[in-house]
């Protein structure tokens, strides 16, 4: 595996100073299984553990990402003026044209002309691996102001958030952070979470387990496969095991527990955010590696709105924050993962 650590100096000071999310109306997971029957799929779909997942059925990513994206500047009082960078990750698509380039859409609508508008698609992870590199450009600007934004739909589209993929019923919605940086000596802003540490591993090898085995031309009776997940992860998997992945998986969380805490645990960390994937995936692959597993994980939230594309940890995040504020000392563990495969971990620490 290629490795990535990258830890906040103490010269300055990164901080995720507000958070924001839109979750639509959620989808009972039951009802839902239950028209699966027939196919068979519904008891697959059931195994995976989802209660609810949610489903937007008017607002695309971009008009979710803009709603978030304002509840978070206001919980950092950050102007837009103030933005450097305007990140949108997504997996999905945008529901415009091809070349169409949401970041600057958002820019617009935001009125920040002068910050640097990124719109990434890097797998379930990107959200998380901007994060990673908005905190290194924040850095080498001394101060600065960026606004990452995770943004999917899965409705009204030919992907199936309930048989695309195995163990997973992705949800709708989009979730928001802005960090800001901050120079020596200065106190971050009140009510933020400080970033500690961060790590990144890359398995470059596992990049198959989303490619089809030979490229194809754009025809209409082929873009129903384009969202078959399952059948590039069959082939891959039929080729090399799945212990390769399973392997790989539990290799880069430990990597990342051993760089985010090095001492096994923390006695300040309270929760871990993990991928809100099926149950069966976090019990098998996540939960083992990590002090307190489920107990000490979101699962309770993540049940309830399925796999939101890239957002998954800013909208723990954000839940977690509105849920009960948490105390300043409390530190929480963001772990994102994502089709590459690449794993990015971010070690928090609640600011007074």
């Amino acid at each position: 595996m290629n490795r990535a650590a990258r830890t906040t100096p103490e010269a300055e000071t990164v901080t995720i100073a507000g958070t924001g999310s839109y979750l639509p109306e959620r989808v009972d997971v039951e009802k839902a299984a239950a028209q699966y029957d027939e196919s068979g799929e519904g008891d697959r779909i059931r195994a995976t553990g989802y209660a609810a997942v949610c489903a937007e059925d008017s607002l695309y990513p971009a008009d979710m990402a803009l709603l978030a994206a304002r509840d978070a500047l206001r919980a950092a009082r950050v102007e837009p003026r103030e933005l450097d960078l305007v990140v949108i990750t997504s997996i999905h698509r945008h529901g415009h044209k091809r070349l169409w380039a949401p970041a600057s859409w958002l820019q617009s609508e935001l009125g920040c002309p002068q910050a640097l508008p990124l719109t990434v698609n890097q797998g379930c992870n990107a959200q998380m691996l901007v994060l990673d590199m908005a905190a290194g450009f924040l850095r080498g600007r001394g101060r600065g102001t960026a606004l990452v934004v995770a943004a999917d739909r899965f409705a009204s589209s030919g992907f199936d958030r309930f048989t695309a993929d195995y163990g997973i019923v992705y949800g709708d919605g989009a979730a928001a952070a802005v960090l800001t940086s901050e120079p020596a000596g200065k106190d971050p802003r009140p009510g933020g979470w400080r970033m500690l540490a961060r790590h990144t591993v890359s398995a470059p090898h596992l990049e198959g387990l989303h490619r089809d085995e030979e490229p194809s031309p754009e025809l209409p009776e082929l873009l129903a496969a384009e969202h078959d997940v399952r059948a590039a992860k069959r082939r891959y998997l039929a080729e090399r095991g799945k212990d390769q992945l399973r392997d790989s998986t539990r290799a880069a969380v430990r990597e990342i527990r051993a760089a985010l805490l090095p001492d096994g645990d923390d006695p300040a960390l309270r929760h871990v955010v993990y991928p809100n994937l099926g149950l069966p995936l976090l019990t098998e692959n996540y939960f083992p590696e990590f002090p307190g597993g489920r107990d000490r994980s979101l699962w309770d939230f993540g049940r309830t709105v399925g796999h939101l594309g890239t957002g998954d940890q800013i909208a723990g995040l954000h839940h977690l924050t509105a849920r009960d504020g948490a105390a300043p000392g409390d530190r929480v563990l963001l772990l994102g993962a994502g089709a590459g495969f690449t794993w990015t971990g971010a070690l928090l620490e609640r600011a007074a």
